[in-house]
């Protein structure tokens, strides 16, 4: 594919612009931009901010839309061009492949879960792909999500379940890190040096188990000496039912982004 336009300009939107901008190989003349208002940073990038008429033409459209508007975007792109021989990409929250075949009328779909890390390059996102969309097809809209952070492909009936963890589980990790800079200024941390100590430290920790391969169970044991002020702080954490917590927070998110996709 030569030229993909990005319909949608927000955060998520943006990001995926400017990753394509930056280093993904289309030249900045076969990137198209459509939405109603589009941030200076945008245009700075050299990319072309079209009209929707001329965004259809490009050969991958990806709707950077929210889940209320993607029937109507939908609309006007199923009467603006043939729609079957483009690619469409999705990230429209809870809005499964077929009802967006139900609203194009092609089965040249691919559907994408985010999560807001992706506007700092290390997003995680997972994709599902449409019965006529080709391996080399997919491998393209795969190739430039990596761009931003990591892409893996599922099965769509397991989307609801990666919502509840690559989706929504920034917001878990940034309520622990709330709670832990908390903790800190009540011990005398300025707040500064505790969303630090807090950023790096989940950065880290993250980057380790990941490099590693090392199970996260045995890194635990491995910070926690016998009789020490780690193991007191699991015992705390375990006395608070944290386990317990997190398990019921992914279930309930999963729980409702399936009933999202019915509705």
């Amino acid at each position: 594919m030569k030229s993909i336009a990005v319909i949608g300009a927000g955060n998520m939107g943006g990001a995926i612009i400017g990753a394509i901008a930056s280093d993904s190989g289309i030249k900045n003349e076969n990137i198209y931009v459509y939405d109603r208002f589009i941030k200076d940073e945008i245009k700075n990038l050299g990319v072309k901010c079209v009209s929707m008429e001329e965004a259809v033409l490009a050969d991958c459209i990806i709707l950077a839309v929210k889940p209320n508007v993607i029937s109507s975007v939908c609309e006007d792109i199923k009467k603006l061009c043939n729609v079957s021989q483009k690619v469409v990409v999705s990230i429209a929250a809870g809005v499964k492949i077929s009802t967006i075949e139900g609203f194009l009328s092609s089965k040249k779909i691919i559907r994408v879960m985010p999560n807001i890390c992706l506007t700092s390059g290390e997003g995680m996102c997972v994709m599902c792909k449409d019965e006529e969309i080709s391996e080399d097809e997919l491998s393209f809209v795969k190739n430039i999500f990596d761009l931003s952070g990591k892409t893996i492909v599922v099965k769509e009936e397991l989307i609801d379940a990666c919502t509840a963890i690559n989706g929504s589980g920034p917001a878990y990790v940034f309520m622990f890190m709330e709670a832990m800079a908390d903790a800190a200024v009540s011990l005398g941390i300025d707040r500064k040096t505790a969303y630090e100590l807090c950023g790096q430290t989940v950065l880290g920790s993250a980057s380790l188990m990941l490099k590693s391969g090392i199970h996260p169970a045995e890194l635990k044991d491995k910070v926690c000496s016998p009789g020490g002020t780690t193991i007191e702080a699991v015992k705390a954490l375990e006395n608070s039912g944290l386990r317990n917590a997190v398990f019921s927070a992914v279930t309930a998110c999963a729980k409702k982004a399936k009933e999202m996709g019915k509705s």
